[in-house]
């Protein structure tokens, strides 16, 4: 068996579905396309059931499902199938992000709270940076107005002068680094870039130049804010200049930039789901970006430079700012204040549901408390000792790597997780267990409400293949983040589990040591950067679309011989995006040959498809013999049923409504999952396995 595959070849027949990304629109048509398949008996006959984003909410709440349901509670209606309590359940809160005029007012002090959290650190090192320097140069008697450049003449200040000539020097070194290297060249093979000394040494030669360079703008800037922000106090709040100078003065101005600049980065953030004015776009990202960082440093700059140190308060004020940002570094955790707990946490109360009967004898279903941790592998455990007839649920996420360990431009590989065994191709697999982390910190436990929320990070600072350089600092420092840093399977410090403390002394020493090397500031700083890298004691997981948004090289992975694959993801364009890289990565990655047409499933000029489902083939490297796989798309065919036409005159951007709409009514629900119910019918008729191969009853696999 290659690298590239978990599984043999198997001796017969092995079924996998796919379930693509998209949100609760991909969600509603999945759970369309999962109830074709059950009522044919091909679910329960099917081997593996992968899932990304909202094609895995409705795959997880089957497990879960499954798991957590008392057997007297079966009614004849099959869990989440047409007409079953679930899919009822979920018909009433399909706007579970945000329910009522108290879950949105909610929804909006969780982005504040985790935006004050994210930020507070930033602001606070910022702070204390420009109080020291401005404080060092009121010593060395430096006024900012001397530190700037005269023309083409020296600057009038020795210091400047310094740390231009040694910008310089820098500079000339590194290029005698790179000639050095060229010469021994000649003598010797080459090696790889990055193997020799000489190009680290120039690498950091050039880095301390940018910093010299940035520290010579700073003071420039800090002058020019000065003045700007008092015209502004005059022409805002009616004040003389001088009231600048006051606290109340710095206080209200600095605020007024702050929120120019949470402006623009809104501004940027909403011109980016669009994909429009992208130049726009950056310029804004760009703007709003330097005024987060800008206005707390230039702010502080200024006044330590002009005025020094004023008597105690100032001293008390920066240490107060160092006590809080070191307390922050081992107590507050990204994974605590990221959207990401805000997200799991929704997911937990509507697709995380178990079965009861209730006082009058009727079998309803209710969620599962989000104090009931829901760990994968116990669901795993439960669904085996139960005896339910169900695929094995693979969970698609993907692992942000920017280094040279993955393909140029992917930015990402594959990472799954499934009951028994989780991981990728770079970081290996292990047991499921492992990385649950049940005695970790309160709320961060990896569950798979919370791997659900993972698989459907789409919005984060680093995504894989679709990650905005100009934007990734700015969603960073803004908080606009739903990925998880989960404890890396390659770092040493993961290898042995320590000793527990025995004294008090010993336990409070193991909390500050481990707290310190939580995800906190400094790991947000590593995604605003894109610095991941394999070595880290953490690992960046995001959306599995960011990598594959079908689920189908996981599928292609476990050498399937039938392959369902239902692609629920936005393409107005028709373009077939999604499928072509999965056709792409399939080969790249495994070698596999897929050959599929997709084209008679792509809309014509009126809108319409001639089919919902085409057939195509695989062909395994070492296999004799082609696979089959089914491709499935959400699109509308003119004979599909007559409310799907209806539900197109009133509703134009049907079937392919944008996945940031996470909040759907009634009716775009039921639009698309009867969308997927035809589509699941009609995948198979085409694949067409004999009635009886589907008969027989199989336990859940181990």
């Amino acid at each position: 068996m290659g690298a590239e595959y978990v599984e043999d070849p198997p001796e017969g027949m092995r079924i996998g579905i796919a379930l693509s990304g998209g949100g609760i629109r991909s969600a509603a048509f999945n759970l369309g396309a999962m109830q074709a398949l059950q009522r044919q008996h091909v679910l329960e006959r099917a081997d593996y059931l992968t899932g990304v984003s909202g094609g895995n909410y409705v795959a997880s709440a089957l497990a879960i499902t499954g798991a957590y349901s008392d057997p007297d509670t079966d009614n004849g209606k099959p869990h989440w199938s047409n007409g079953s309590v679930e899919e009822r359940y979920l018909r009433q809160h399909t706007n579970y992000l945000a329910p009522g005029r108290v879950g949105r007012l909610w929804l909006a002090l969780s982005m504040v709270y985790g935006f004050v959290l994210n930020y507070l650190p930033f602001v606070l090192c910022a702070f204390i940076g420009g109080r020291l320097t401005g404080w060092a140069l009121h010593l060395l008697d430096l006024p900012l107005d001397r530190l700037r450049l005269n023309g083409l003449d020296l600057p009038a200040s020795p210091t400047l002068t310094v740390l231009l000539i040694a910008a310089a020097a820098l500079l000339v070194i590194a290029v005698l680094f790179v000639a050095y290297r060229r010469f021994n060249d000649i003598r010797r093979s080459p090696r790889n870039y990055g193997e020799t000394r000489s190009e680290g040494m120039a690498a950091n030669l050039v880095t301390l130049v940018g910093v010299i360079l940035v520290l010579l703008v700073l003071p420039p800037l800090a002058s020019l804010y000065r003045t700007v922000s008092t015209t502004m106090i005059s022409w805002l709040f009616r004040e003389q200049p001088e009231a600048f100078d006051t606290t109340q003065g710095r206080i209200a101005i600095g605020a007024v930039w702050l929120v120019l600049s949470l402006v623009l980065a809104v501004a940027a953030l909403a011109l980016s789901r669009r994909f429009r004015a992208l130049r726009l776009m950056l310029v804004l990202s760009g703007l709003g970006s330097a005024g987060l960082l800008l206005v707390p440093l230039l702010s502080s700059l200024e006044f330590a430079a002009r005025v020094g140190i004023r008597g105690a308060g100032d001293l008390l004020g920066v240490l107060t700012a160092v006590a809080v940002v070191g307390v922050m570094s081992i107590k507050v955790h990204n994974r605590r204040y990221s959207m990401h707990l805000f997200y799991r946490e929704r997911l937990n109360s509507v697709f995380a549901l178990r079965r009861k009967v209730d006082e009058d004898g009727d079998v309803v279903c209710e969620p599962i408390g989000y104090d009931e941790r829901l760990y994968f592998s116990k669901i795993g455990c439960k669904l085996g000792a139960s005896g339910r007839k169900m695929p094995k649920l693979i969970v698609c996420c993907a692992v942000n790597l920017t280094s040279d360990e993955v393909p140029v431009g992917r930015f990402a590989e594959s990472f799954t997780f499934e009951h028994d065994q989780s991981g990728g191709g770079l970081f290996g697999r292990r047991g499921t267990d492992w990385y649950e982390e049940q005695t970790g910190l309160p709320g961060t436990q990896l569950t798979l409400p919370s791997i659900m929320a993972v698989s459907g990070a789409a919005l984060s600072p680093l995504m894989g293949r679709f990650t905005y350089p100009p934007l990734r600092f700015l969603m960073a420092l803004t908080n606009v983040r739903l990925g998880v840093w989960i404890k890396n399977p390659l770092h040493p410090r993961w290898q042995h589990k320590p000793e527990p403390p025995r004294t008090w002394a010993a336990r409070l020493r193991a909390s500050v040591r481990d707290g310190w090397h939580e995800p906190g500031a400094l790991y947000v700083l590593r995604e605003a950067l894109g610095a991941t890298r394999s070595t880290h004691r953490f690992i960046y997981l995001t959306d599995g679309g960011h990598w594959e948004n079908m689920g189908l090289v996981e599928l292609l992975r476990r050498r399937c011989t039938h392959v369902l694959c239902f692609d629920a993801s936005s393409d107005p364009t028709g373009a077939g995006l999604d499928i072509g890289r999965a056709i792409a990565l399939a080969r790249s990655e495994l070698g596999a040959d897929v050959e599929l047409d997709p084209r008679s499933t792509m809309p014509g000029d009126d809108g319409m498809s001639e089919a919902m489902a085409v057939r195509g083939q695989v062909r395994y490297p070492d296999q004799d013999g082609e696979a089959k796989l089914i491709y499935a798309k959400a699109v509308l065919t003119r004979s599909a049923s007559w409310d799907l036409h209806a539900f197109k005159a009133r509703e134009g951007r049907f079937p392919n409504h944008s996945t940031s709409q996470q909040m759907f009514t009634d009716e775009q629900f039921e639009a698309y999952r009867r969308l997927g119910y035809e589509a699941g019918t009609e995948a198979l008729g085409l694949l067409n396995i004999p009635e009886a191969l589907l008969r027989p009853v199989r336990i859940v696999r181990g």
